[in-house]
């Protein structure tokens, strides 16, 4: 998002990943709202390999969800990431969490010798089928929700430390056969509770990204983006490939062609009083299945409870290592959005999935890190 300012927090709202601050351009068009651009993050702010903050060859994390450690200390840089992981044996996923005071030096990453993430969630009920992926971690009073996904659709777990859950027995939102644009069950919640106390929960199907909302986080129906077609709609949808496409400064074509994906939901209310519901996504350039596609973190917003979300042309984070699944951590001094993305990739070390790293505003030097964490 080029020329775009990352600003300090302002009237911000419960979310599951994080949430950046509004400027009063954000109530001439949502998309002005401050998110971004991210820069890498640099070798000399990490110890491990930067921009990657948890890797592991042998077993690659992916799909990360941030949540501040302190619900109350705005300076602090303590992270809570979730991330799906191989499970110990077979070909299942399951969800474990790390840690990190500094938001960068994470428990059971390849330099942090002798740890591992701790798994918090398997899959265990009828509808889940083998694995669980997609988490969503959101503070709600006193617990953590954890929302994730799986063969029957999104489930939510419920935990006091964050480490062990009680799962609700049924999904929260399962497949509906009605909804035409919904190839796929329903995958990659994400999750944040608005001023009114609604909860709104963005998700992927098929190739577009939808939303449902619920007035107690367990029970979520599904909301039309256009009330004036008969179909139920999504609220973003990928740009299909058209003669009629311009190019981005001269340069390709729009970088989420072909399947937009992982929303991380961001809503903040503006300086007028406005909400602005704002959504970090992934968006490919090729379908779902194709060896040469590519991606890039893309950024959408609105004004409201409702509507179809509008976007930014330009990608908010690329660094060309096929980086996907968004989830954002703010502190008083900025923010780092956490995604996966390709590791290795050379001949002894085939590419495999690891959470990397992203900072903004850009012109801001993290401190040294100094030594991992001591628990997950």
């Amino acid at each position: 998002m080029r020329g775009a300012l990352w600003l300090a927090l302002v009237g911000s709202v419960a979310v599951a990943c994080g949430a950046l601050g509004s400027s009063s351009e954000s109530d001439v068009a949502p998309t002005s709202a401050g998110v971004g651009p991210f820069r890498e993050l640099l070798a000399a702010e990490d110890l491990g390999k930067a921009p990657f903050v948890l890797d592991g060859a042998g077993s690659p994390y992916r799909e990360p969800s941030a949540l501040p450690q302190s619900a109350s200390d705005s300076s602090s840089m303590g992270v809570l990431l979730y991330a799906v992981a191989p499970a110990a044996t077979g070909t299942a996923s399951v969800i474990v969490r790390t840690s990190a005071s500094d938001a960068r030096s994470f428990y059971g990453t390849s330099s942090d010798i002798g740890t591992v993430p701790e798994v918090v969630l398997s899959a265990s009920l009828p509808w889940e089928g083998t694995s669980v992926t997609g988490p969503s971690a959101l503070r709600v009073g006193s617990e953590i929700q954890l929302y994730y996904a799986a063969a029957g659709g999104i489930g939510l777990a419920h935990s006091s430390d964050g480490l062990h859950f009680d799962k609700e027995p049924d999904p929260v939102l399962a497949p509906d056969p009605t909804v035409h644009w919904e190839t796929t069950a329903p995958f990659a919640p994400s999750v944040a509770v608005l001023p009114d106390g609604t909860f709104d929960m963005m998700y992927a199907a098929g190739v577009a990204i939808g939303e449902a909302t619920s007035s107690d986080g367990v029970h979520f129906t599904r909301v039309d983006a256009d009330p004036t077609t008969p179909a139920t709609d999504p609220v973003l949808s990928p740009l299909e490939p058209a003669s009629t496409l311009t190019s981005v400064d001269g340069g390709s074509l729009p970088f989420d062609l072909a399947q937009v994906s992982d929303p991380c939901v961001l809503p903040v209310t503006s300086p007028a009083g406005r909400l602005v519901v704002r959504v970090l996504y992934t968006g490919y350039d090729g379908a779902p299945g194709a060896t040469t596609r590519t991606s890039a973190i893309g950024f959408a917003a609105r004004f409201g409870t409702s509507g179809p979300l509008v976007r930014q042309r330009e990608p908010a984070f690329s660094i060309s290592k096929q980086e996907a699944a968004p989830t954002l951590f703010t502190w008083s001094g900025g923010a780092i959005l956490y995604v996966h993305a390709n590791a290795g990739g050379s001949f002894l070390t085939p590419a495999y999935p690891a959470i990397a790293a992203g900072v903004a505003p850009t012109e801001i030097t993290l401190a040294a890190p100094v030594t991992y964490a001591t628990s997950p």
